[in-house]
């Protein structure tokens, strides 16, 4: 009997045991918690807004361009691309043509060949438009070179008599092509332009066309001699041909002035010089140069 009650005792044990070590491992489950929120809402004062139709509040200005309500101009931006404005333009020229003296104002009867007396001039000009709106009229100026070259008739060359500058016979026979006398002019001239030339904005092609039309101009110029040359070729005794150079001051004025008109297109002109200071100094017929030749505008 005791023995029976010692071995339940000992499985009542066991099963206790048993019990404890499942409670020590089973899983808790979730305890949630409420908590309570209050939200709150500010009301903001809003003002009033004004709405438009485009259509029946559209503004357009005199020239038909919609403006907004305040009057801006939705195309200004547009528009002042494609306006016409006339600037500031500079560009390179060429003269080249024929020259001659005058003695005491007489171009007949010279003393020079007419076809072998040349004149040649370049340089850069600037023509400032007096106007950005239009371009009829503008003042040109510049700077340039100007090389004037005489051809003396009947074999004569020039000589240097104490102080005067006349033609003698040269004592042999010259090469009339190869034989001639010249000045070089550092030159400022300045004239009154007017151009008849206009621009047009191509809105198929988005640029600027230029349509070339009249262009003359009036003034006058002012130079300073930089060279004087005497150019002779001949054969000599044993007919071998022979250059000569001769530089030298030949009583040549230093500076120098005149009037000059031009007449053509937009680029290219007929002009003519006239130099209304003397040549040589003190001599006893005064001889001015003049040319009339073929401009080219370099634009």
């Amino acid at each position: 009997m005791k023995k029976t009650f010692t071995i339940l005792s000992l499985c009542v044990y066991a099963a206790s045991a048993q019990a404890q070590v499942q409670d020590s491992i089973a899983v808790q489950a979730p305890v949630y918690y409420e908590a309570e929120v209050d939200y709150q809402v500010e009301a903001v004062p809003v003002e009033a807004v004004q709405v438009y139709d485009a259509e029946a509040d559209a503004v357009t200005d005199a020239n038909g361009n919609l403006l907004d309500q305040l009057g801006y101009d939705f195309y200004a931006t547009a528009e002042m691309d494609t306006i016409v404005k006339y600037r500031r333009e500079i560009f390179p020229f060429v003269r080249a043509g024929f020259g001659n003296l005058s003695k005491d104002h007489q171009f007949a009867h010279s003393d020079f060949g007419y076809m072998r007396s040349t004149s040649f001039q370049w340089g850069f000009d600037v023509r400032q438009p007096f106007s950005k709106e239009k371009n009829l009229l503008g003042l040109r100026y510049g700077v340039s070179f100007s090389y004037n070259s005489v051809a003396p008739t009947d074999n004569r060359i020039f000589v240097v008599d104490g102080n005067k500058t006349v033609l003698e016979p040269a004592g042999r026979e010259l090469r009339k092509g190869r034989t001639f006398f010249r000045n070089s002019y550092v030159e400022i001239p300045i004239a009154l332009d007017f151009d008849f030339s206009t621009k047009t904005y191509n809105h198929a092609n988005r640029k600027f066309v230029k349509n070339n039309k009249l262009n003359f101009g009036l003034g006058g110029y002012v130079g300073y001699n930089i060279n004087s040359k005497q150019f002779l070729s001949y054969r000599d005794d044993v007919g071998n041909k022979v250059s000569e150079k001769v530089k030298g001051k030949w009583n040549v004025e230093d500076f120098n002035y005149g009037v000059m008109a031009y007449i053509g297109s937009r680029n290219t002109k007929i002009y003519a010089k006239y130099d209304l200071a003397p040549v040589f100094k003190n001599n006893d017929n005064d001889m001015r140069y003049w040319s009339l030749g073929l401009q080219l505008d370099l634009r």
